[in-house]
């Protein structure tokens, strides 16, 4: 019994000596604390130098548009021609809104067959210089009637998404550098190190504009034996480009394809189509306005770019015709051919 107290009295005694030497059992290790001088420690945060300052990054640019809003309801504003013209001759002078034609009702049931394709207007071919008159330039008209909310522009040639002036204006802008001269140099005596790249906003303008795609309907009506088109939409084709690379280290701007930013319904540009005259070179005093031009005349030259189809492609992007360009012409001759012999097959003689 004696000795089990002297094993338990020394077992006692070691564990308060460990206590005492190495801290108590569950306790936070506390920052040592030294006596003297040459005891201090000192935290260094390795991730954190004096000397280098915190980097902040740069916003890229991007394109702002003001706000436009859209004006459906307010009176279409045209660009207008001078009326120089003899009053007593112009008889658009007198009808004004009234020239607007309205289309012969047509029944569905008498609708026998229909064919839609698509087709491009290229102003500069000769016979479409008209379009490009600097009185009344049809470029501007198409574009106004969009970029400033006069009617209704769509995202595509199903009509199904409208999109705002806002929209448009972004996606035909786009971002270039330019270089620019270091601030406190003479021009005179810069050289290639004293410019800096600047990047600006390049907004793309109707002048630009030297395409339309026009979507139509050739139309058979049976009622009164007759086969018509009917212009459904249009759409300006903006050409795009990328900067190239050239040998010599620079770049240039290569064209790389088309797109067509928006579309708009004929029937809701024909009001605004009458106000505008189109100019006649063999005689000023009898003047079409621009919807007797497009839609009752059909005063323009164009070729076929595409037809309905089970695969809805252009001409141009169909395996056979994709890299052969007189085929596509001849595909596209073929298709008004048809349309031709079609409805010359309908008659008798």
């Amino acid at each position: 019994m004696m000795i089990r107290k002297i094993c338990l009295t020394l077992l006692l005694g070691s564990a308060l000596s460990l206590n005492a030497q190495w801290g108590g059992w569950g306790e936070d290790e506390a920052p040592a604390k030294g006596k003297g001088k040459g005891n201090e420690t000192q935290t260094v945060d390795v991730g954190a130098t004096a000397s280098k300052p915190a980097v902040t990054p740069t916003a890229k640019p991007k394109i702002v548009i003001e706000a436009i809003g859209t004006h459906y309801d307010d009176a279409p504003k045209a660009h207008f021609e001078p009326e120089y013209v003899n009053a007593d001759t112009n008889i658009s002078l007198y009808h004004g809104d009234s020239l607007l034609i309205s289309r012969p009702y047509l029944r569905q049931a008498d609708v026998k067959f229909r064919k839609r394709i698509w087709r491009v207007v290229d102003l500069r071919q000769k016979m479409n210089k008209s379009w490009t008159w600097p009185r009344s330039p049809i470029t501007q008209v198409f574009w106004e009637l969009a970029t400033k909310g006069l009617v209704r522009a769509y995202a595509n040639d199903s009509f199904n998404r409208v999109i705002t002036p806002e929209q448009i204006l972004e996606i035909t802008s786009s971002l270039d550098k330019v270089p620019v001269l270091v601030s406190g140099v003479d021009a005179s005596e810069a050289t290639g190190d004293d410019y800096v790249d600047s990047t600006i906003v390049v907004s793309f303008k109707w002048s630009d504009i030297n395409k339309f795609e026009i979507m139509e309907d050739w139309v058979f009506d049976f009622k009164h034996g007759e086969m018509k088109p009917i212009i459904i939409g249009i759409a300006p084709v903006k050409p795009e480009f990328i900067d190239a690379a050239q040998p010599d280290g620079t770049s240039k701007k290569e064209m790389v394809g088309e797109s067509k930013p928006y579309w708009l319904k004929m029937d809701d540009c024909r009001p605004t189509l009458t106000k505008s005259q189109v100019f006649n070179r063999y005689n000023d005093a009898m003047r079409l306005n621009w919807d007797q031009h497009i839609n009752l005349h059909r005063l323009f030259d164009s070729y076929v770019v595409k037809k309905t189809d089970w695969d809805d492609l252009y001409i141009s992007s169909k395996t056979e015709f994709k890299d052969d360009k007189v085929a596509t012409l001849l595909e596209a001759e073929k298709i008004k051919n048809d349309l031709f012999v079609f409805e010359h097959d309908l008659w008798e003689y």
